[in-house]
């Protein structure tokens, strides 16, 4: 079954879940969802569940956001510290997808 609604969105981008919707799939405040595109253009959403491993890094990704750090800045500091130990393990022959 396909459940279609019109919602507006905000200025900061933002949408409302009409409460059916949120009830049908179980989602409640504070919930994660992710969201991705289809090549067709659909804008498509899942419920998140929690894997031991985001439950283990959620204080981690609670207290990056906190300190203002952007999902690229962390990719580009876990990149530089997986260099640094290659490095570190195996000598100066940079692995091909090391950029330093």
């Amino acid at each position: 079954m396909v459940t279609s609604k019109l919602v507006r969105v905000s200025s900061r981008g933002q949408i409302v879940l009409p409460k059916r919707l949120r009830d049908e799939l179980g989602i409640h405040e504070g919930d994660y969802v992710s969201v991705w595109r289809t090549r067709d253009g659909f804008v498509v959403l899942q419920k998140h569940e929690d894997s031991p491993f985001w439950q283990l890094t959620e204080p981690l990704r609670r207290e990056a956001a906190e300190q203002g750090f952007t999902r690229e800045e962390l990719n580009e500091l876990i990149h530089r510290i997986r260099a640094e130990q290659h490095r570190g393990e195996y000598g100066e022959c940079a692995r091909p997808d090391t950029e330093d």
